[in-house]
C-alpha cells in the first residue's frame, strides 16, 4: 500500500505571506517524488530496529543501553518524524514559488570549529560529506531538473544546490529536522543518519529520474534527457545488502565511487596551488618532480600545459604498478632508515630515467592516488602513539600498499580491506612495543618479518595480506591469551592489596575524626589506636560498613572517648557509673571475637577501670593531645570533572604513555586492573610486570600536564584517512 502524505504547510506566524501556487507539472513531479521518499524512509525505519539491535549486541554494556534506548526513541516517534519530514519536503517544494533563498546548508568555519557547537558541527559536516557523495551519481538527472523548473517558471528565477527542493542537501536538512524531536546522542544520530544515506538518499538517482519523467509527461522539454537511473530496490523491498559474484556488496561499489571522487575533488586544492605557485604546496605534487599529470585531455607540467610539440609517454595504472614493482625491488632493504623516504621523489626518478626520449604522464586518478597514500604515510609516521623503530618498519609498507591503491580503488573506502586491516593490526600491536624491550623481544621481531613478507611479495595479491593478517592475528591472539592470565593474578593481588589498605584507612580515619583535638589517657589512646582499630578492622572485613557489627565498634569508640572527657556534673557522672562497667565489658567481648591478647586486654581494662574511678572521684590524671586531623591537599581538578570521569571509566587493557620526571625515559604500560571505578590503577609492562600506580584524579592530572598519554587504539589508517580529509577541506576552503 502506498504511504504517501499530502500534508498542508504549516504557519509559523499569524501573518505570514501566503505561498504562490506552484505549476501542476511541478505538483505532480512533488507528489511522486515525495511518494517515493515516504516509502523509502518507512522501509529506512523497519531496518533501523534490526540494525541497532545487531549495533547494541556487539557492544560493552554501556553502549548497549545507548542502543536500546534509541530503538525506543524511533519506535516510540517514528510516525512523528516520518510526518515531519514528509511536511518539510512539502514546504520545501512551496518555496520554490518564493523570491528569497531558502537557507538550506549551514556554513562551517574549519578554522574556527571550538567556536561552534560541536554535535552541531559533526551534524553539518555528516550533511555536507552525505550530499556530495550521493550528488556526483545523479548530479545530470538533478541539472536537467533544475533546467525544466526554470522553464516553468519562464526563467524568473535559476535553480540549483540552493533552490531545488531533491537536492541531496535539502532532503538531508529535512531528514535533520525531523530528528530533532528524537532524544538521542550524537553517536546515534551519526548512525542513523548513516542508515538514511544507504537507504534513502542512495535510490536520490531514482527519485530525480521519475520526478524527470512525470515532467516529460507533461510536455516540459521532452527533449532534454538524460541516462535513467534505476533503483536498486523498490521501496517494499527488504533492505539486504547481497553480493555480486565476487562477494562485493553493491553498496560497496558506490561507495568505492564515491570516496574516491570525494577525495578527488579535495585534492583540487593542491592542483591548483600547483598552477598558481612555483613553491610551498606544489611541491607536495609528484607532477612538481617531472613528472606530467592529465587533467582533461591536457598533459599538465608543474602546473601548466605541456608546449603540444613536447613527447609525453602515457603511463598506464599496469605500467605504473609494474614500475613501483621495480622500486620496491630497490627499496626492500628493512635495514634502511624509511622514515624519511620520498616515494613520490623516487618514483618521479625512476619514471624519468625509464622515459628519456619524452616526458612520462600519469593519469590523474593514479596521480591523486600517488599523493593520498603520501599524505596518509605522513600522518602514519607522525603518529604520537608509535616509537621510532616502528615507524621505520611500517614506512616501508608505503611502496606495497601505494601498488594495492593504484590497483584497487575500494582500498580507500573499503574498512574491511585485508591490506588496511594488516596495516592496522601491525600498527595497534607497534603501539604496544617500547624500545626498553630492545628488538630481541618477539612483537617486534614478527611485525619485521610480517613486513618482511610483504616487501619480498612482488606481485600485488590480496591474499598475501589476508594470509598474513590471519597470521599477525593468531600470533597477537596467542599473545594476548598469555598477558590476559598475567593480568588476572595481578589484578587479584592487587585487589585484596587494595581491600585491606581502604580497609585500614577508613578505619584510621574513622578514630582519627574521633579523637583528633581531644586530650585523653595515654591508656585510651593505646587501647584504641593499637587494639580497638585491630577489632574495627577486622569487623569492616567481615561485615562491610554497612553492617550492624560496625556500627556497634563505631558507638564503643564514642562512647570510650565520651567517658573519659565528661565534665564533673552530677548527671553525667550517674550516666558513667552505669555505664563504664558495660563499656568494659563490651570491649572485653570485642577483643576476645579477634582473639586479641589476653594478657594485654587485661592490663589495658584494668587501667581504664581506673580512669574511670579517678573521673569519678574528681581526681585528675595525664592526658595527651592529640592532633586534630590534617587539612587534604587541594587537588587542581575535582573528583567530578570530566577528565577524572573519564579516568574512572578507563578500561582495562588501555595502554598509555606515562612520564614520571623530566629526565626520565618514557614507558610505555597497560592498565590491568581499574579498581573501585578509578580509585586504584593499576599498570603493568609487556611483560606483566607492575611498574605504576595512580587514581583517576592522578592520572587525569598527568595527562592534563604532558606527563600521560593515551594511546589512541582506533584503527590507524582511518585515523590517518580521516586527518588527510580534514587537512585537504582546510586547503580548499583557503583556496576557494
Amino acid at each position: 500500500m502506498k504511504q504517501v502524505h499530502h500534508l498542508k504547510p504549516v504557519s509559523i506566524a499569524p501573518k505570514a505571506k501566503r505561498h504562490t501556487a506552484l505549476p501542476r507539472p511541478i505538483n505532480k513531479a512533488r507528489d511522486k517524488a515525495l511518494e517515493l521518499l515516504g516509502e523509502y524512509l518507512t522501509s529506512m525505519m523497519d531496518g533501523a530496529d534490526d540494525t541497532l539491535f545487531d549495533l547494541a549486541e556487539a557492544a560493552h554494556s554501556q553502549e548497549q543501553d545507548r542502543y536500546f534506548a534509541a530503538m525506543r526513541e524511533l519506535r516510540v516517534k517514528r510516525s512523528g518524524v516520518e510526518t515531519s519530514f514528509q511536511q518539510s519536503l512539502q514546504n520545501a517544494f512551496l518555496q520554490l514559488a518564493n523570491d528569497s533563498k531558502p537557507e538550506l546548508e549551514k556554513a562551517v568555519d574549519f578554522e574556527s570549529l571550538a567556536l561552534v557547537n560541536d554535535e552541531e558541527v559533526e551534524i553539518d559536516v555528516a550533511i555536507s560529506n552525505m550530499a556530495r557523495r550521493v550528488r556526483h551519481g545523479c548530479d545530470e538527472q538533478l541539472r536537467i531538473f533544475n533546467h525544466r523548473l526554470e522553464y516553468l517558471f519562464e526563467g524568473r528565477k535559476e535553480f540549483g544546490e540552493e533552490r531545488n527542493p531533491l537536492e541531496p542537501q535539502v532532503i538531508a536538512r529535512c531528514f535533520e529536522e525531523s530528528l530533532q524531536r528524537l532524544e538521542l546522542d550524537i553517536g546515534t544520530k551519526l548512525i542513523v543518519f548513516k542508515l538514511f544515506e544507504r537507504r534513502v538518499l542512495a535510490e536520490l538517482g531514482y527519485i530525480v529520474t521519475e520526478a524527470n519523467q512525470q515532467l516529460i509527461d507533461a510536455g516540459i522539454l521532452p527533449e532534454l534527457t538524460a541516462p535513467p537511473i534505476a533503483a536498486v530496490r523498490q521501496p517494499n523491498e527488504t533492505y539486504r545488502p547481497s553480493t555480486d559474484a565476487e562477494g562485493v556488496a553493491p553498496d560497496n561499489i558506490a561507495n568505492t565511487a564515491q570516496m574516491f571522487n570525494m577525495l578527488q575533488e579535495l585534492l583540487s586544492a593542491l592542483h591548483s596551488v600547483a598552477s598558481t605557485q612555483s613553491s610551498g604546496n606544489a611541491s607536495d605534487l609528484i607532477s612538481s618532480n617531472g613528472v606530467a599529470v592529465m587533467q582533461g585531455n591536457t598533459p599538465m607540467l608543474h602546473g601548466a600545459p605541456i608546449a603540444p610539440d613536447t613527447p609525453i609517454k602515457a603511463i598506464s595504472s599496469t605500467e605504473l604498478v609494474q614500475v613501483l614493482d621495480r622500486l620496491q625491488r630497490v627499496e626492500s632493504n628493512l635495514d634502511a632508515e624509511a622514515e624519511n623516504q620520498d616515494v613520490r621523489t623516487e618514483l618521479a626518478s625512476l619514471l624519468k630515467e625509464e622515459h628519456q626520449e619524452a616526458v612520462p604522464t600519469l593519469e590523474q586518478a593514479d596521480d591523486d592516488v600517488i599523493n593520498l597514500v603520501a599524505m596518509l604515510f605522513d600522518f602514519i609516521l607522525d603518529d604520537s602513539n608509535l616509537s621510532g623503530d616502528i615507524k621505520a618498519l611500517l614506512g616501508r609498507l608505503q611502496i606495497p600498499l601505494l601498488k594495492v591503491a593504484v590497483a584497487d580503488k575500494s582500498f580507500f573506502s573499503d574498512e574491511q580491506h585485508t591490506a588496511r586491516s594488516l596495516l592496522n593490526a601491525l600498527a595497534r600491536a607497534g603501539a604496544q612495543w617500547s624500545p626498553q624491550q630492545g628488538k630481541e623481544d618477539e612483537l617486534y621481531q614478527q611485525i619485521h618479518s610480517t613486513i618482511s613478507r610483504v616487501l619480498h611479495e612482488h606481485e600485488v595479491n590480496s591474499a598475501l595480506f589476508g594470509e598474513l593478517l590471519k597470521e599477525f592475528e593468531h600470533f597477537i591472539g596467542q599473545r594476548n591469551a598469555r598477558s590476559e592470565r598475567i593480568e588476572a593474578r595481578v589484578r587479584e593481588m592487587e585487589e585484596g592489596r587494595f581491600k585491606t589498605a581502604n580497609a585500614r584507612k577508613i578505619v584510621k580515619d574513622a578514630l582519627q575524626a574521633r579523637l583528633g583535638g581531644r586530650a585523653v589517657p595515654n591508656v585510651v589512646l593505646e587501647l584504641l589506636q593499637q587494639g580497638w582499630q585491630q577489632v574495627m578492622y577486622l569487623v569492616y572485613l567481615r561485615e562491610g560498613d554497612d553492617s550492624i557489627a560496625w556500627e556497634q565498634a563505631l558507638r564503643i569508640v564514642d562512647a570510650v572517648v565520651w567517658s573519659v572527657n565528661i565534665e564533673q556534673d552530677p548527671v553525667q557522672l550517674k550516666r558513667l557509673r552505669s555505664i563504664g562497667p558495660r563499656l568494659i565489658r563490651n570491649l572485653q567481648k570485642g577483643f576476645e571475637d579477634v582473639s586479641y591478647d589476653a594478657v594485654t586486654v587485661k592490663e589495658w581494662l584494668k587501667a581504664l577501670h581506673q580512669v574511670f574511678t579517678n573521673i569519678l572521684k574528681g581526681e585528675e590524671f595525664e592526658r595527651t593531645e592529640v592532633a586534630a586531623p590534617e587539612q587534604q591537599e587541594v587537588v587542581k581538578l575535582a573528583s567530578d570533572d570530566p577528565r577524572v570521569r573519564e579516568m574512572a571509566q578507563l578500561r582495562v587493557g588501555q595502554w598509555v604513555v606515562l612520564q614520571q620526571t623530566e629526565d626520565e625515559e618514557t614507558l610505555r604500560c597497560k592498565l590491568a586492573a581499574n579498581l573501585r571505578e578509578g580509585e586504584k590503577l593499576i599498570f603493568i609492562n609487556a611483560r606483566g610486570v607492575k611498574v605504576a600506580e595512580h587514581d583517576a584524579v592522578s592520572l587525569a592530572m598527568a595527562i592534563h600536564e604532558g606527563k600521560a598519554t593515551l594511546i589512541n587504539e582506533g584503527a590507524l589508517f582511518d585515523r590517518a584517512l580521516e586527518a588527510v580529509i580534514s587537512d585537504l577541506r582546510q586547503r580548499q576552503a583557503a583556496h576557494a
